[in-house]
């Protein structure tokens, strides 16, 4: 069986037990999540998140970027729109070993510089090889964001 069948069929199994049932748009535990695309770091196994708990996207390195920031304008908008809480909590959940880590700011400048929306002589102060300070730098970032709570 193909990838693609054997998801149909639990997609299918999936709808059968659910009939009719429409979670609301305000997920319950009003968190969205940033984190990486990794699939061995996905937040509905690291943090036991259940259905409808938690926003959550995802990217290389779940790294604070313009496209990230993007999104962020838009979910505050459908929020403002339907009337949803505005005290969402925002979880930047970054891993040691990411591949993004890999990929070297100079041999990688092409790709690296759009995606984290920087030119390629701002790309060491992304710190692509140290977590810890990656996750600082784009907490400093979010915090010059008008859609980011300044807490």
């Amino acid at each position: 069986m193909t990838t693609l069948a054997t998801l149909a069929q639990r997609n299918r199994a999936f709808a059968a037990t659910h009939p009719g049932q429409r979670p609301g748009l305000e997920p319950s535990l009003k968190t969205v999540i940033l984190c990486c695309a990794d699939h061995r770091a996905d937040p509905a196994h690291v943090l036991g998140l259940r259905p409808n708990e938690a926003i959550v996207i995802r990217n290389p390195g779940g790294r604070v970027t313009p496209d990230f920031l993007r999104n962020l304008g838009v979910l505050a908008t459908i929020a403002r729109v339907e009337h949803l809480s505005s005290g969402f909590e925002l979880i930047l959940m970054q891993h040691t070993d990411c591949g993004l880590s890999h990929l070297s700011p100079e041999t990688h400048a092409e790709v690296l510089a759009p995606f984290l929306g920087v030119g390629p002589a701002e790309l060491g102060a992304k710190n692509l090889s140290d977590p810890m300070e990656a996750v600082r730098s784009d907490i400093a970032l979010l915090r010059q964001n008008p859609f980011v709570p300044p807490r």
